[in-house]
């Protein structure tokens, strides 16, 4: 895996909680379901879409949501966001209805 230099701690608390929030349930099922942080895409003939790979996601991102101009940009980290829920729908460990009226609150 490259070496990626951590970034420096924020001033602030990013404003988008919502965001952080939701990785965070998504991190923390995961984890539940045995999930180890792998970075599949790393991984000749890896597959992106396993739990692993999710995981992943959720923890490389989640200090990446932040305001002052080091981390991702929103439209990058929903992407990443709206990725992880859509795999998790399609495996059946959730669905729609339960995504929508479980974040619903985090982001109003």
């Amino acid at each position: 895996m490259p070496y990626e230099k951590p970034l420096p701690k924020p001033t602030h608390p990013p404003v988008d909680q919502g965001s952080i929030t939701t990785f965070e349930y998504y991190r923390d099922l995961l984890i539940k379901r045995g999930a180890k942080p792998i970075n599949n895409e790393e991984i000749q003939d890896g597959d992106s879409t396993c739990e692993d790979h999710l995981l992943w996601m959720c923890v490389h991102c989640i200090p990446r949501i932040r305001d002052d101009g080091l981390g991702y940009n929103v439209s990058k980290y929903s992407r990443w966001l709206g990725y992880i829920q859509g795999c998790l729908i399609c495996k059946k460990i959730t669905t729609v209805r339960k995504e929508r009226n479980r974040t619903r609150n985090w982001f109003n």
